[in-house]
């Protein structure tokens, strides 16, 4: 089925609320493409290698988590951003990009998901402030949760084993989760009496908070911590306007 490009924009557009965030760069269509999408791809980061494997699954859409353009970017076209527009324009494929919005949101936010998954009650989205939003989870334990159940089910949601630094409890009961490069966020959930975070990355002083502070600390992976939200994306779009979708995994351990 044949869907129209700029009915899926404004869907996604108005689902994920784009314009209460202020972002790093801009949500929404970043590159025109075909006006009538019969398949949609999806993928964590706009590059070359995503972009290949959505032109070989035939797609005429792209949505994506991170886009093409960010703030701190030079505004030249380079040698590797004209290879990534020109792969589009030659297969005249749409560019989506939804970073911010998609953390954020309450069904199929990266962070809420995550808590769904892991077997946490949702307490609020009130954890990692960016840019006058909140972007974080968390969540409560219904039943007993131990720190080993949890790193072992973060492993098989993430598809790769996280690090771990194991300073809090054995028993897990509140659980922060602020996706990507979240890890800057640490001492705030301790502020928010979390004794274990999520995130993706980690960062040098990062150990000696959770060891000086007593909580527990993994990091999935930025990548692996954030291909949830763009393939529930993914599913809401073959559900609202029956098009095809398709994974492009462009595995990365960072």
């Amino acid at each position: 089925m044949n869907v129209l490009r700029d009915d899926i924009v404004h869907y996604l557009n108005t689902y994920l609320n784009i314009d209460a965030f202020r972002d790093y760069g801009p949500n929404g269509m970043q590159v025109i493409g075909k006006p009538s999408i019969r398949r949609v791809a999806l993928g964590v980061s706009a590059n070359l290698e995503c972009f290949r494997l959505a032109v070989e699954g035939g797609a005429d859409m792209l949505l994506v988590h991170h886009g093409l353009f960010w703030d701190n970017m030079s505004r030249r076209v380079g040698t590797m951003m004209k290879a990534r527009l020109k792969m589009l324009f030659d297969q005249d494929i749409s560019l989506l990009a939804y970073h911010l919005p998609l953390d954020a949101h309450a069904e199929v936010g990266n962070n809420v998901l995550w808590l769904q998954r892991l077997g946490f009650s949702l307490e609020g989205i009130t954890l990692g402030e960016s840019r006058g939003r909140a972007i974080g989870a968390i969540g409560t334990a219904p039943s007993r949760q131990t720190l080993q159940h949890l790193v072992e089910r973060v492993e098989e949601e993430s598809g790769a084993r996280p690090l771990v630094y194991q300073y809090g409890p054995r028993t897990v009961r509140r659980l922060g989760v602020v996706t990507g490069g979240g890890q800057g966020y640490l001492l705030e959930a301790i502020a928010n009496g979390c004794d274990t975070f999520l995130t993706g990355e980690t960062g040098e002083p990062t150990e000696a908070i959770a060891r000086e502070e007593g909580v527990n600390f993994i990091a999935a992976g930025h990548y692996n911590s954030e291909k949830i939200g763009v393939q529930a994306l993914g599913e809401l779009l073959h559900t609202q306007f029956d098009v095809e979708t398709f994974f492009c995994d462009v595995p990365n351990p960072v």
